[in-house]
């Protein structure tokens, strides 16, 4: 009975251990796609956060201190999401491909919220109107990519 048990026990490691290591490989491409979806993921809220802070200056529900705040943690944030993906290698031309399209896609982003920020920090509204805009469409871009690993 005991030698059964054990006998079970170790079947059952081992399939437990195959499991696992099936888990951590997988297709570079796909890995690729679904790291880049998850970075644009984490992209739409910093871009939704400086949208949001931008628009509630505008509409006379935030002041410029505090707007701007938010809109610089939001692209610190947005900028570690980038640094994180552009650190990625890809491995296969497809791979690559799924690559550029995310990195320019968050380094879009980064760089919106950047001129966010420095249409608040210079008082230019009108510039930050345009940009509340743009972002909308960044935003709504990076949902898109977001949704493709799903």
């Amino acid at each position: 009975m005991r030698r059964r048990l054990a006998a079970l026990g170790m079947t059952a490691g081992l399939v437990l251990s195959l499991i696992l290591g099936l888990a951590g490989c997988g297709d570079p491409d796909q890995q690729m796609l679904s790291e880049g979806a998850r970075s644009a993921r984490e992209a739409v809220s910093g871009v939704r956060t400086a949208q949001l802070a931008a628009q509630s200056l505008l509409d006379g529900r935030l002041w410029a201190q505090p707007a701007t705040v938010m809109v610089t943690d939001a692209e610190d944030a947005l900028g570690q999401v980038a640094t994180t993906f552009d650190a990625r290698q890809p491995e296969t031309d497809e791979s690559r491909q799924t690559y550029d399209l995310y990195s320019e896609a968050l380094a879009n982003a980064a760089d919106g919220v950047t001129e966010l920020r420095i249409a608040l920090r210079s008082g230019d509204l009108e510039a930050v109107r345009q940009q509340v805009g743009q972002l909308d469409k960044t935003a709504e871009q990076l949902e898109q990519l977001g949704e493709r690993a799903q």
